[in-house]
């Protein structure tokens, strides 16, 4: 065995140890990797290694993104390994491959479970055509204030031209403690390293969605029907947006769902819910105790004469509500 298959073999069986102790349920899962790890390893149980080979696994339970960290590390050595032909036994490998897969769905989902908890407060959409002057300035303004979460949302220019504007909203955001969500673009939210994604019904499925994001980002769908929302929680949204609430003159192709479909889908929902369309200052309170855990506005932020003031107005009006409803942030 070369020096380098041999660093090979030991990186893929660190990383191995090291998603054990990240992964603890299900049981079977937990079972198939331990299985694959003894496969290609065979030997003493992991706490008679060395110490140096030993440190990793002796971690009480090692946090879900580390384990998501070092899954790229694990599928190259792996592959490297397998494409020698000679230092890994190709069956034992892909078997390894395949159960590293349902590994980083795993992680991936208990990741956006911690994430999707975020979903919660002031949700701003920051619109260059809808925003009362520069849209990087109003979405700072609108974090200055309060927002727990901005929406990027840009139908006007080319993707290419819209990354950079991303990455710096995912920097601000991120020194907020906020969440970047982009708005029906798969490719640009995986290339920005936006928190999230949202689509609507007629955009690209959650399903495809998902496969063009990192395991860690959430997506989250619009819906106007109790039906749609169902739909959109099975089939994996990581947040549910119920709207339009009330008239809008942001979007014209919305449909109306109103308060009492709010009411309903937070019947049956368990994801968060964010609501959306036509919600102000005076019936934003409504909103919330008919369900909503955040809140979506455009005009309401993006085009006030002052949107940090506004974001700041909205926000407390908002975690007021959800205080009353037992739901603070």
């Amino acid at each position: 065995m070369t020096p380098y298959a041999a660093a090979l073999r030991e990186a893929l069986k660190q990383g191995l140890l090291l998603l054990e102790s990240a992964v603890t349920q299900p049981i079977g899962l937990t079972y198939d990797l331990r299985t694959a790890r003894e496969t290609l390893f065979p030997g003493p149980d992991p706490e008679a290694f060395p110490a140096e080979g030993g440190t990793l696994r002796k971690r009480v339970r090692t946090p879900v993104d580390q384990g998501l960290a070092i899954l790229p590390v694990v599928r190259t050595c792996i592959a490297q390994l397998l494409a020698s032909g000679e230092e890994m036994d190709a069956a034992a490998g892909e078997r390894t491959q395949r159960v590293v897969a349902r590994v980083e769905a795993r992680l991936g989902a208990q990741l956006r479970e911690e994430q999707a908890k975020r979903v919660r407060g002031l949700y701003v959409i920051i619109d260059p055509q809808a925003s009362r002057g520069d849209a990087l300035k109003v979405a700072e303004e609108a974090l200055e204030g309060g927002a727990s979460l901005l929406q990027w949302r840009d139908k006007s220019r080319d993707k290419g031209d819209q990354l950079p504007d991303c990455i710096r909203l995912v920097e601000m955001c991120s020194a907020h403690n906020a969440l970047l969500i982009v708005n029906d673009h798969a490719d640009l939210a995986a290339a920005s390293g936006a928190h999230g994604l949202h689509v609507g019904q007629h955009d690209l499925p959650l399903a495809q969605a998902r496969s063009l994001l990192a395991p860690s980002q959430l997506a989250g769908r619009s819906n106007a029907t109790v039906e749609e929302a169902q739909e959109s929680e099975s089939g994996g949204a990581d947040y549910v947006a119920v709207g339009r609430m009330f008239p809008t003159e942001s979007k014209s192709n919305t449909r109306p769902a109103g308060l009492e479909t709010l009411r309903r889908v937070r019947e049956t929902a368990h994801a968060p819910l964010v609501a959306i369309g036509g919600i102000t200052e005076q019936n934003v309170e409504s909103v919330v105790e008919a369900g909503a855990d955040a809140i979506a506005v455009i005009g309401a932020v993006a085009a006030a004469p002052d949107p940090r003031e506004a974001a700041k107005r909205m926000a407390e009006r908002i975690g007021n509500a959800l205080e009353r409803r037992g739901g603070a942030l």
